[in-house]
């Protein structure tokens, strides 16, 4: 199977290394395209208008800085590639993303369970495998 649209999630700040890593697998797969989904955590409903705004600005601009790394190795590797900055919690980001975009697997890094939350509710690796149809790769730490 040819995987040539690739939806690559990166999560926060602290995960950029593992997200390297899955970057790593994602390129094994010999991609015309990845979609890089990086999601902001929903801002306070208390915060509207300009202000919300605004913020989303900032945060976006963030996101896009720690990014860039991984998009400089996308582009060192001759892929092309977008870059998609959601308000949203990961899981419903991701899932939401892979059906905007048209991509073939979905390429992730996976922690395992990280606490009490997680035992609780899942992982967002998790909760992306329960609710998506495409093929999700997962690459552990």
């Amino acid at each position: 199977m040819s995987y040539e649209n690739i939806l690559l999630p990166v999560a926060g700040t602290r995960h950029h290394e593992r997200a390297g890593k899955a970057l790593e697998h994602a390129l094994r797969l010999s991609p015309k395209h990845i979609t890089v989904v990086h999601a902001i955590e929903p801002l306070s409903k208390i915060v509207g208008g300009e202000a919300h705004a605004e913020l989303l600005r900032e945060a976006t601009a963030n996101a896009l800085t720690n990014l860039s790394p991984l998009l400089n190795v996308i582009e060192n590797a001759g892929v092309s590639h977008t870059v998609r900055v959601i308000e949203g919690t990961p899981a419903d980001t991701i899932i939401r993303a892979s059906h905007e975009n048209p991509c073939d697997i979905i390429v992730m890094f996976t922690d395992g369970r990280d606490g009490l939350e997680d035992m609780l509710i899942g992982s967002t690796t998790e909760r992306v495998l329960r609710n998506t149809d495409l093929p999700l790769l997962t690459v552990r730490k």
